[in-house]
């Protein structure tokens, strides 16, 4: 059995020892539960979600609340911190997941916020115009974002490179690449449709 050396009130404790303690509701077990590996924990959430990530804490919360709920299950086939661990890595990734999604959502929305104004044109010569003043306003919009937007969207956008590919450019990791990303999409959205309706009509 792999083990986690501990102590609480000088005594030396067992991972088996510490769960006991934990399922009995030992308040200086929990206490000492929690000191013991919240460090390690946050240290693993921002590895994987990247350097100062705001949801980090966050997430290192939630893998203590999910091990204290799942722990009658455990059963000692790893040491207790590698189990915390495997809950780190689900709950980094559940939120990765939920930044592409978020992503994806942005592009959709800034799409169909561009759509229908075009479809809107039955003039063929009318409607590629609105189309090239359409590109030229987000074009204008994503200037006023700032240089480090433009330079993450144009690397997505207009290199069409990979969530990866550009992690490995920036050298931080792809949640932060992620979560850039889905703010400067929204931030680009929220300045296109306050253009669009300050636009005089027809213009």
């Amino acid at each position: 059995m792999a083990r986690e050396g501990g102590r609480l009130r000088g005594k030396a404790l067992d991972d088996r020892e510490l769960v006991r303690k934990l399922l009995a509701k030992d308040d200086q077990a929990y206490r000492f539960f929690y000191e013991t590996y919240r460090n390690k924990i946050y240290k693993a959430c921002v590895y994987l979600l990247g350097y100062r990530d705001p949801d980090a804490e966050d997430v290192a919360q939630e893998v203590f609340l999910a091990a204290f709920k799942q722990l009658p299950l455990f059963e000692f086939r790893s040491s207790l911190y590698h189990w915390l661990y495997r809950i780190c890595m689900y709950l980094c990734y559940e939120r990765i997941r939920k930044r592409r999604r978020q992503v994806s959502a942005a592009e959709e929305e800034l799409a169909a916020a561009m759509d229908p104004i075009a479809m809107e044109r039955q003039d063929r010569e009318q409607e590629e115009s609105e189309k090239q003043r359409m590109v030229e306003l987000v074009k204008t919009q994503r200037r006023l974002l700032g240089e480090p937007c433009q330079s993450l969207l144009d690397l997505r956008e207009a290199q069409e490179k990979s969530y990866a590919q550009i992690a490995g450019l920036l050298k931080v990791p792809i949640g932060t690449v992620m979560s850039r990303l889905a703010r400067c999409k929204e931030a680009l959205k929220s300045l296109v449709l306050k253009a669009l309706k300050e636009r005089p009509h027809g213009g």
